[in-house]
């Protein structure tokens, strides 16, 4: 075998190579086009586009032009008026730098350059037939450029077999002159195919008309402006409420200094702003400008130019998701608890931390007595911390109260207190027994304050008069409570009134007769567990038979590394050799699991499906929370809501889902076609 000789390669090959970096296909040179009669301070550019860009493509600009002695330079590699030095390249302020786009787009086309700048008579043209520069002669033109490209590829079969259909091909240009096009202010610019103007924007237009021309109405009606400034960076534009969110990062649209790019860096800063506030799989809509001095930024380290490096990317980092998270907190365009908890802000129940809501340490709170929630009381997720003091005098209210009213519910009180006192399962923070525990134990029956919405519902007596003081100062455990009418729906506050329990899975409440809200309880009450996780109230249950975890070698630093965490969710774990491998005896697992989930949970872990630990902490609640299709009577459901309210993120549960959806009276208006 004979070896072949180094040589250089002739222009014409090196042009067609070059040409397939910077041309992949139509929209590329519309790209190029447009970015150099940008860069030639164009007011106004129309692109004209036939057969999806490979019949065609004319673009025309009134720029500053280029002389006729400089024609043929323009149409030469390397060749540019855009840097002078080396160290121009480390601060770019133009689109173009690198003097490659017009010699390799003349190289695989039929290439017709016309320009006149304002100090000459008469319009120059220049013509280049797939790299074959031609000679020079006058034409006519007013003032500015015009760019005629045709039969592109036609020289590289190779190439054009790969091009889409005209139709697919004409949107992937359309799509690069639009992004192009809401970064370029007071420039008028229009796109047309045939005889049908694809798009067209005017030089008084703001980025949220322009907008407005690409996506629709509720996008831009769900729109949240972004201004903020820091380290000599600026970022601003418009971000989606967290109600507005879409399957693809396709609506994502990032600029540097005008310049249109992709940056994984902004878009890892954002998706951790919207954190808790969507899913890991939906993406919101952005128009983000960032302005900074170009010595921080390095725009030559793709042949396309559509990707940039920073000096400083943790700043950057900074900056973008703390100027993402001030606008979601300001955003006034979607409903939130927290401006529930805003309006209201000497309520109790928001001056309330959570988990203090029914203990003395409550200033303007009081706990409601053992048994008041009937059995709800006894389910470890659904309530409150209380120590052994407090029972006692709990138990001695109660008491009274319950046998003036109703003997049939102080009977279910005396029972359920005498439970909760002999219970031999331990926990962090509370000696009650589980909800699950409560509904499998036998041999006691359902309390009647305790039913499925199915069945009908012991309804709890108005005070009597001779009710004393203290039961009076118990029973009204919120300023806007009237137990007189009805002493479970009026424990709300913010004038939310709950109406009841739908298809097993949703709550219903209503907010000064005007306004409905609809709860999904799973994300509800795994928002409540999620933050007890977090400040570390955590029940567990002490096992009879420990369990057996085997580890194998290859999953022991997992184990390790996730031991502190796992018993910080309640479990007990003891390790020990056996056979020459790690074996873990479980000797305590948490309240709300049984042997084979939390088994499963571990392994889970193990396997390394979660791999931080905010992510089994999610896990860990989703697990525990109660699921869709589980009947709540409505004590239950009032106390579930009560602790909700008092989270500290409450809108949305640890996945990202809404918690809560809102409907005020014009929202009705519009689903019944009242309104339009």
């Amino acid at each position: 075998m004979t070896r072949a000789k180094i040589h250089l390669l002739p222009a014409e090959l090196r042009n067609q190579i070059a040409a397939g970096e910077v041309v992949e296909r139509p929209a590329s040179v519309v790209k190029e086009l447009v970015e150099n009669a940008l860069d030639a301070k164009a007011t106004e550019i129309h692109v004209t586009i036939e057969d999806g860009g490979q019949g065609c493509i004319l673009v025309e600009d009134n720029g500053i032009g280029i002389p006729k002695d400089e024609l043929e330079l323009a149409v030469t590699r390397h060749a540019t008026s855009k840097l002078q030095t080396v160290s121009d390249l480390s601060a770019i302020s133009s689109y173009g730098f690198r003097g490659e786009a017009l010699p390799s787009i003349a190289s695989v086309s039929k290439f017709r350059i016309v320009s006149k700048t304002k100090d000459e008579d008469t319009a120059n043209e220049l013509c280049v037939n797939f790299g074959d520069i031609k000679e020079s002669m006058p034409a006519s033109l007013c003032q500015g450029t015009l760019i005629e490209v045709r039969d592109l590829f036609f020289n590289i079969p190779a190439r054009l077999k790969f091009l889409k259909n005209p139709a697919t091909e004409l949107k992937r240009a359309a799509e690069l002159f639009v992004r192009l096009a809401l970064g370029a202010d007071h420039v008028a610019m229009s796109l047309v195919s045939g005889s049908r103007t694809v798009m067209e924007f005017f030089s008084h237009e703001e980025k949220k008309d322009k907008l407005a021309k690409i996506w629709s109405s509720a996008i831009i009606e769900a729109l949240v402006p972004v201004d903020y400034s820091n380290h000599d960076m600026r970022l601003s534009g418009f971000i989606s409420n967290p109600r507005s969110v879409q399957p693809r990062a396709d609506r994502m649209l990032f600029y540097v200094n005008g310049r249109a790019v992709n940056d994984k860096l902004m878009l890892r800063a954002i998706r951790q702003a919207y954190a808790g506030k969507i899913t890991t799989r939906d993406y919101p809509q952005c128009l983000l400008f960032l302005e900074l001095d170009p010595r921080e930024v390095d725009v030559n380290v793709h042949p396309a130019k559509s990707e940039v490096r920073f000096r400083d990317e943790k700043a950057l980092f900074a900056l973008t998701a703390r100027a993402v998270e001030n606008a979601l907190a300001s955003c006034p365009s979607y409903f939130s608890v927290k401006n529930l908890q805003e309006e209201e802000t000497h309520s109790a129940v928001s001056e309330a931390k959570f988990g203090d809501l029914y203990t003395e340490q409550a200033p303007k709170t009081q706990p409601k007595p053992q048994g008041f929630w009937g059995k709800a009381d006894y389910e470890s997720r659904l309530s409150f911390v209380k120590d052994e003091q407090k029972e006692s005098q709990y138990d001695e209210v109660v008491t009274e109260y319950f046998k003036s009213t109703s003997p049939e519910l102080a009977a279910d009180t005396e029972e359920n207190q005498f439970i909760a006192k002999n219970s031999s399962v331990k926990s962090s923070s509370t000696k009650n027994l589980s909800f699950d525990d409560m509904v499998s134990a036998e041999p006691f029956s359902k309390p009647a304050c305790y039913q499925s919405v199915a069945e009908p519902q012991a309804e709890i007596a108005p005070l009597s008069k001779n009710f004393t003081a203290q039961n009076a100062q118990i029973a009204a455990s919120t300023p806007q409570q009237n137990f007189a009418q009805n002493p479970v729906q009026n424990a709300l506050p913010y004038g939310l009134e709950y109406m009841g329990q739908v298809a097993e899975t949703y709550l219903l409440l209503k907010k000064d007769n005007s306004n409905l809200l609809i709860l999904d309880q799973h994300a509800v009450h795994e928002r409540i567990l999620y933050e007890e996780i977090k400040k570390g109230q955590i029940q567990s249950q002490n096992l009879l038979c420990p369990l057996e975890l085997p580890v194998h070698k290859s999953e022991e630093e997992r184990y390790f590394s996730v031991k502190e965490t796992l018993e910080h969710l309640g479990f007990s774990l003891q390790e020990e050799e056996k056979d020459q491998e790690l074996l873990v005896q479980i000797t305590s697992i948490p309240m709300c699991y049984d042997r084979v989930v939390a088994m499963g949970f571990l392994k889970e872990i193990l396997a390394e499906k979660l791999d931080n630990l905010d992510s089994i902490w999610i896990r860990h609640a989703c697990k525990s929370a109660i699921k869709a299709g589980t009947p709540l009577d409505t004590a239950s459901a009032v106390r579930l809501i009560l602790q909700w309210l008092a989270t500290e993120e409450p809108d949305n549960c640890p996945h990202g889902r809404p918690s809560v959806i809102h409907f005020d009276s014009n929202d009705l208006e519009k689903l019944f076609k009242r309104k339009f």
